[in-house]
């Protein structure tokens, strides 16, 4: 298959750059500084504080910055350079190309991740002697799924734009799309419907506007798996949500299971936010390749 080769030989291309691995070495640097640091201040540290740090730290900021990173010039670069008619005159098409890159980036995110992931385990044995092996599993399978899902997103702009500034904005809007716009957006439609701030307990559609967004999806669901709040970059529920001071105090009462009424729906479960984050490896490629497929590139 066509796409196999396009695949390959852009996986190795790309890791052989020194920069990809640099920001992996730096990043892991960091973790073990910071690992050890607060397992050091915290009266009974577990495993599952490594786990936290992590997603704390390295799923909401490492895994997807690293993933538009690597995908944002997927396409465009080689649109750019000229590369790609000497792709289609290989006897490759527009979706071989673009199934490739989306094969070959997600696979560098994917090692990167499984490094981070590896460190993380070996943080948890040094440290602890033990391992939490379904919280570890499931750690492993979340953080695979948003880095794939952001080099998705990455690739499917990368299909979209004609130039390397475009593709940029579009990647570093993403992500602040998902951390800075997300959150107040969905108040604010709360706030036109109900006609005042969401409280404490809030309604389930809200939640679920919330879960939506890859980040939040990956956020609250390893809250659930570690049973403990994983907080976001931004504190919005300290903004533009009406929660009582006493909520961020032990922050307990801030995760979802303990924000709705009676059982948690399945929708709000850990298992759903897979499914959510399926959803934005396929969306945007397909949109992608849409625009990709009709765009001139004479």
């Amino acid at each position: 298959m066509t796409w196999v080769a396009i695949a390959r030989k852009d996986f190795e291309d790309v890791v052989r750059s020194r920069m990809v691995w640099g920001i992996i070495a730096v990043f892991l640097f960091l973790m073990g500084i910071v690992t050890l640091g607060a397992s050091a201040q915290i009266e009974d540290p577990s495993a599952t504080d490594v786990i936290f740090f992590f997603t704390n730290v390295g799923g909401q900021i490492f895994v997807p910055i690293i993933a538009l990173v690597v995908g944002y010039m997927a396409i465009v670069g080689e649109r750019q350079s000229g590369s790609l008619r000497i792709l289609f005159g290989l006897s490759h098409n527009r979706r071989d190309v673009l199934f490739g890159k989306l094969v070959s980036r997600t696979g560098v995110i994917a090692v990167a991740t499984l490094v981070a992931c590896a460190f993380a385990v070996a943080l948890m044995v040094g440290l602890f002697g033990s391992l939490p092996v379904r919280t570890v599993l499931g750690f492993v399978t979340l953080t695979l799924l948003l880095g794939a899902a952001f080099t998705a997103i990455a690739v499917g702009v990368s299909a979209m734009t004609d130039t390397r500034m475009r593709a940029m904005g579009g990647a570093i809007g993403s992500y602040i799309l998902f951390t800075l716009v997300w959150h107040p957006l969905v108040a604010g439609v709360h706030y036109l419907l109900a006609g005042e701030l969401v409280g404490l307990e809030a309604p389930e559609w809200y939640l679920f506007a919330l879960r939506l967004n890859p980040l939040e999806a990956y956020r609250q669901a390893m809250s659930l798996l570690i049973d403990g709040f994983v907080p976001a970059l931004v504190g919005w529920e300290n903004i533009v949500e009406d929660v009582p001071a006493s909520a961020f105090q032990g922050q307990e009462s801030l995760m979802v299971s303990n924000r709705i009424a009676g059982d948690v729906p399945f929708y709000l479960t850990e298992w759903f936010a897979a499914v959510i984050l399926l959803v934005w490896i396929i969306v945007p490629i397909a949109i992608g390749y849409r625009r990709f497929e009709r765009a001139d590139l004479n």
